[in-house]
C-alpha cells in the first residue's frame, strides 16, 4: 500500500511537473516582447508564471476525472497551436480584447490560419500530449481519497488566486508594465482576466485618443510639392510585399505593370501597422493617426472621425467613395466609415445588388473606374482589394499565369501578385488622364523564400504616381535614400498624403458641415459650422 502510495505521488508529480514546463516555454515562445528585458527581471517573470502553472497544473490535475483531464490536454494541444501561430503571424501574444472581440474575423480566414500553422509544432506539441496522457494512464486510481483531493485543490488554487491577484492586482498591474506584455509577465490566463477586468472601452479609447495625437511632417519637410488632379484613386492592396515587386520566375518578372511604372512614380518602402488586422491599415490612412495597437481600432467606441481624410477631401471639392469587397460588418468597417464623411460607401452589401462580386478585384476596380469616368464632380476613390489575401487560394485555373498547378504557398502568393498586377493595369488604363494614384500593401503577405534575396522582410511598397506625367524626377526622398531605406512608418505616409490633400484646392463644397484642421487632432472636439 505504502508503494503504491508512493508511485502515485510521483507519477502524480511528475505529470504536474511536465505540464508546467509546458506552459512556461509556451508562454516565452509567444509572449517575450522585442524590448530588451533585463535578465533578472526575465528570471522573476518566468519564476512567477512557473509558480502559478505549477499551482494550476495541480488543481486541475487533482480536480478533473480521468476523461475530463484528457479532455483538457486535448484543447491545450488546439490553443498551443492558435498561440503559435497568432504570435508568429503578428508578432505578438494573443491578448483577450483580440479574442473575444476579433474571433468572427478569425473564423472568417481560418483557412488562411490553417495554411500558416506549423506542423513542426503539432508534431512536438502532440508528442507532449501522448506524454501527459501516459502518465496520466499510469497514475493508479483509488490512491487518494476524494477528501484528500478536494484538500489539495483547496490549497492550490488558493495559492493560485493569491498569486494571481497579488501579482496582478497590486504588484504590477497592467498600467505598469513597461517591459514585454501582459501575457509575458503573467501567463495568459491571469493575463486575460486582467485585460478582460481592466480594458473596458473606456479604457481602450483613452489609448486610441493617445496614439492618435502623434503625427509626421518627415516627408512633407523632404518632398517638392505636389499638387493632387481631379481624380485620385488610393488601392489598398492586400499582402503586397516590396519585394515581390522586383521578384522573377524563369526571368520573367511576377509583376511586370508595377515593375515598370516604378520609374515614373514616387516610390517608397514602408513599414506597415500589423498589430491585430489589416484594418489598421486603413485605419491608419484614412485617419492620419497610429492604431491603438491592442484591439482592431474601428471597435472602438466613441473615436472621433471628423477629421477623417474623407471629410477633409469634400472641404477640398471633392467626393470621396469607399470600395471593400467583404461586409461592412467585417472589422466593424461600416459604423467608422459612415462617420468618416464619405459620400458614398460600397461593401458587398450594397455590390451584390449591382451584380459587382467584390471578392474579385477585377469587378471591384471596375466598377470604381466606371464611376469614375462617369463622374461630372472631382473623384476620390478609396479601394481595398481581397483577392489576394492569403492562404492564396482563391484564383480559378484561368488565372493562374506562372503556375498552372501551383504546389506550395509559394506559387501560389506568386500566382496571386501577378494576378494583382494584371487587373491593377487594366485599372490604371481606364483611369482618366492625370488621375492621382496612391497605391500601396496593407501588410506583408508573410510568405518567405518566394525570392532569391528577401531584402526587405516585413516592408509594403508605397508608390504615388499620375497618369501621363513622371513624378521620379520630384522625389528628393528616393536620391538621399530616405525612400528606400525601411525607415518610413505608414504613419509617415498617411500624414503626408493628408498634406497633399490639404494643399490642393479643387473648388469648394456646398455641402461642408464641418471645418477640418489640415492636420487632425483627436484630443480636441471638432468645431461645427
Amino acid at each position: 500500500m505504502l508503494s503504491s502510495s508512493r508511485t502515485y505521488r510521483r507519477l502524480l508529480a511528475g505529470l504536474i511537473l511536465f505540464w508546467a514546463i509546458e506552459l512556461l516555454v509556451l508562454q516565452q515562445w509567444t509572449t517575450l516582447s522585442d524590448a530588451s528585458i533585463p535578465m533578472h527581471d526575465a528570471i522573476k517573470d518566468a519564476s512567477r508564471r512557473f509558480v502559478l502553472n505549477l499551482a494550476g497544473c495541480t488543481a486541475l490535475v487533482c480536480l478533473f476525472g480521468r476523461w475530463s483531464l484528457r479532455a483538457t490536454f486535448v484543447v491545450g494541444l488546439v490553443m498551443t497551436n492558435l498561440l503559435v501561430v497568432y504570435a508568429n503571424y503578428f508578432g505578438s501574444p494573443l491578448s483577450w480584447p483580440v479574442l473575444s472581440s476579433q474571433w468572427r474575423e478569425g473564423l472568417a480566414v481560418s483557412d488562411h490560419g490553417m495554411s500558416l500553422v506549423d506542423w513542426r509544432i503539432v508534431a512536438i506539441s502532440a508528442i507532449a500530449l501522448a506524454v501527459k496522457v501516459a502518465i496520466a494512464n499510469a497514475v493508479p486510481s483509488g490512491t487518494m481519497s476524494r477528501h484528500e483531493r478536494r484538500r489539495v485543490v483547496a490549497i492550490a488554487g488558493g495559492v493560485y488566486l493569491a498569486v494571481a491577484i497579488g501579482l496582478a492586482g497590486f504588484h504590477k498591474p497592467l498600467r505598469r508594465i513597461s517591459l514585454g506584455t501582459p501575457e509575458y509577465v503573467y501567463g495568459y490566463v491571469v493575463a486575460w482576466a486582467a485585460e478582460a477586468i481592466s480594458l473596458d472601452n473606456g479604457v481602450l479609447l483613452e489609448v486610441a485618443l493617445t496614439k492618435a495625437r502623434g503625427a509626421s511632417n518627415i516627408l512633407s519637410e523632404t518632398e517638392r510639392t505636389l499638387l493632387l488632379t481631379n481624380n485620385v484613386a488610393i488601392i489598398q492592396v492586400e499582402s503586397l510585399d516590396f519585394d515581390v515587386i522586383e521578384s522573377e520566375v524563369d526571368g520573367e518578372a511576377v509583376m511586370p505593370f508595377l515593375r515598370g511604372i516604378q520609374g515614373q512614380a514616387m516610390l517608397y518602402c514602408v513599414k506597415p501597422y500589423h498589430f491585430t488586422g489589416s484594418s489598421e491599415a486603413d485605419f491608419s490612412m484614412l485617419t492620419a493617426a497610429a492604431p491603438n495597437g491592442k484591439v482592431n481600432p474601428f471597435q472602438i467606441q466613441g473615436f472621433p472621425y471628423e477629421q477623417a481624410l474623407p471629410w477633409l477631401a469634400q472641404q477640398q471639392g471633392y467626393q470621396a467613395v469607399a470600395f471593400h469587397g467583404n461586409t461592412g460588418e467585417f472589422f466593424h468597417r461600416r459604423d467608422a466609415y459612415e462617420q468618416m464623411g464619405f459620400s458614398d460607401i460600397y461593401f458587398t452589401e450594397e455590390l451584390e445588388p449591382l451584380k459587382v462580386s467584390g471578392h474579385w478585384d477585377r469587378d471591384l476596380l471596375e466598377f470604381s473606374a466606371d464611376l469614375m469616368e462617369a463622374s461630372t464632380a472631382p473623384t476620390l476613390h478609396f479601394v481595398i482589394t481581397i483577392t489576394s489575401h492569403g492562404p492564396f487560394d482563391r484564383l480559378l485555373e484561368s488565372d493562374r499565369e506562372l503556375f498552372e498547378q501551383p504546389t506550395n504557398v509559394q506559387q501560389r502568393y506568386l500566382n496571386s501578385m501577378r494576378y494583382v498586377d494584371r487587373v491593377l493595369e487594366n485599372y490604371i488604363e481606364q483611369l482618366p488622364m492625370d488621375t492621382t494614384v496612391v497605391l500601396y500593401g496593407d501588410h506583408e503577405s508573410n510568405v518567405h523564400g518566394y525570392c532569391e534575396d528577401e531584402r526587405h522582410p516585413d516592408r509594403v511598397p508605397w508608390l504615388i504616381l499620375q497618369k501621363g506625367r513622371d513624378l521620379s524626377t520630384r522625389q528628393d526622398s528616393r536620391e538621399s535614400g530616405l525612400a528606400l531605406s525601411g525607415e518610413l512608418s505608414q504613419l509617415d505616409m498617411a500624414c503626408y498624403f493628408r498634406n497633399l490633400l490639404a494643399r490642393t484646392q479643387i473648388a469648394a463644397s456646398k455641402e461642408l458641415k464641418r471645418r477640418i484642421a489640415n492636420k487632425p487632432f483627436y484630443g480636441q472636439s471638432t468645431t461645427k459650422l
